[in-house]
């Protein structure tokens, strides 16, 4: 898909997940996306874990992609096999925007084989049309999208940041946002 797609990180800093994945209903000066992912290989109705890790938008002049399309590429390049069925769940801190849903629904079109659920800390734009139809398009396509929380959350700091022997804290707020983007995407959906 694209070479110069640098590899999934391991993890993030503390500091990066408490600044970019805040549920807040409006999220100023937030103009990345960061996805944490698993890929689990299904054998025999159970899973096996293969692979975690961390993209980021990589917005430079040589790849300017999002963080959804990072993933993509380095899966078909490194994971993807036709033979095998996969489990990949995505914890992002933004829902995708429609040409990566786009992108995502003819992907997991083209690939019967793997199933694909999205916890999102925050909706992108979930206000314009055309961002309500991308999400839209991905629950039609068998996608799982769901809103992250408290669990969520502190899976992903125990997952993908980087262990300075704290634990998660839970900010101010949360639970209040966490109904309301609920409520959103499900009146989105519907």
């Amino acid at each position: 898909m694209n070479p110069h797609i640098r590899n999934p990180m391991k993890a993030m800093d503390p500091g990066t997940f408490y600044f970019q994945f805040k549920n807040l209903w409006e999220a100023n000066n937030r103009n990345e996306t960061w996805l944490c992912f698993t890929v689990e290989v299904i054998k025999q109705r159970s899973t096996v874990s293969r692979e975690t890790g961390v993209f980021r938008n990589q917005v430079d002049l040589e790849t300017h992609c999002h963080a959804e399309r990072c993933f993509l590429s380095w899966f078909c390049e490194d994971i993807l096999s036709p033979n095998t069925d996969y489990q990949v769940t995505w914890y992002t801190s933004w829902s995708p925007c429609p040409e990566c849903a786009r992108e995502v629904a003819k992907f997991l079109a083209r690939h019967n084989n793997v199933m694909l659920t999205i916890y999102t800390a925050r909706l992108y734009y979930s206000q314009y049309p055309n961002y309500q139809q991308g999400l839209r398009s991905l629950s039609e396509k068998g996608v799982s999208v769901k809103i992250m929380d408290y669990e969520d959350f502190k899976y992903c700091w125990e997952k993908f940041v980087y262990d300075d022997g704290e634990p998660f804290k839970p900010w101010k707020g949360l639970k209040t946002s966490f109904r309301f983007l609920k409520r959103r995407l499900r009146e989105i959906l519907q």
